[in-house]
């Protein structure tokens, strides 16, 4: 069993080394992909040197492993904790980008990406900390019970917690979630020209768009050709959305602006 873990762990630091390397190729070898993510070197090579370190110590499995494993469950806690202001953020700024990528399976199967965070994250660091810490905490059980009963209960209830969040998020977003709104989203998102991207940098409009079959739907742009984002509304009130880059109207929003310093 111990096998088991510590080399479901490397593989782990593996995927995530994996994607530090073609984060800092990328930034090395592609000049645009550096000014879209702008990311930081140091932080990217912080990142490499954090999971490498991560990798060799679960292989070698040494006296450090545990609190390699404690600190992994106490990162995926700030991590949940924080999620809802900096999570989506985090997702596609930080070095890991490549790892979320591998479950953001699009905004029909939202799902997978949850499963990740909360079940992935949340419940398997706790019980691979629970595991790996097993010998301090066991011999609690017998020279102090009652210390012992509520070490070990504290990280199950933290476990099931992430498992119940699990699924009222499942349920909340099947309540709150269209897919017509989404797909609209999307059907809007790529109709938008450069030319009212540009006109329109830095505002937020606000229009109702008719389909073919009559449904209505409120949509909101928030104009930006770093991440121009749409967010639409059915008639029931559920919410669509659809998000994404449009750098070649950035380049020529920076091309105007330098026109007219120089006039």
């Amino acid at each position: 069993m111990r096998r088991a873990m510590r080399w479901t762990n490397v593989v782990i630091s593996a995927v995530a080394l994996a994607s530090g390397l073609a984060v800092l190729a990328s930034n090395l070898l592609d000049a645009g992909y550096r000014a879209h993510y702008r990311d930081s070197l140091l932080v990217v090579v912080a990142y490499l040197a954090f999971y490498a370190w991560t990798l060799v110590t679960f292989a070698r499995d040494g006296r450090r492993t545990a609190h390699l494993a404690v600190a992994k469950a106490l990162g995926a806690y700030l991590f949940l904790a924080t999620f809802v202001a900096v999570g989506p953020l985090w997702m596609a700024r930080t070095p890991a980008r490549y790892v979320y990528l591998l479950f953001d399976w699009g905004r029909d199967a939202t799902g997978v990406l949850m499963t990740y965070v909360l079940l992935g994250r949340g419940v398997w660091n706790t019980l691979n900390a629970m595991f790996f810490t097993a010998p301090w905490w066991m011999p609690l059980r017998t020279t102090h019970p009652l210390v012992g009963r509520v070490v070990t209960i504290l990280p199950i209830g933290l476990a099931t917690a992430f498992v119940a969040a699990f699924f009222e998020l499942r349920a909340l977003e099947r309540a709150t979630y269209s897919a017509a709104a989404s797909a609209v989203a999307e059907q809007v998102f790529a109709g938008l020209e450069c030319d009212e991207i540009r006109r329109r940098q830095g505002t937020e409009t606000t229009d109702v768009r008719q389909r073919a079959d009559g449904e209505r739907f409120r949509v909101r742009v928030v104009w930006d050709c770093r991440a121009v984002r749409v967010y639409v509304q059915d008639e029931d009130g559920k919410m669509g959305s659809f998000a994404g880059p449009r750098l070649e109207c950035c380049e020529a929003v920076a091309g105007r602006a330098g026109r007219m310093a120089a006039c």
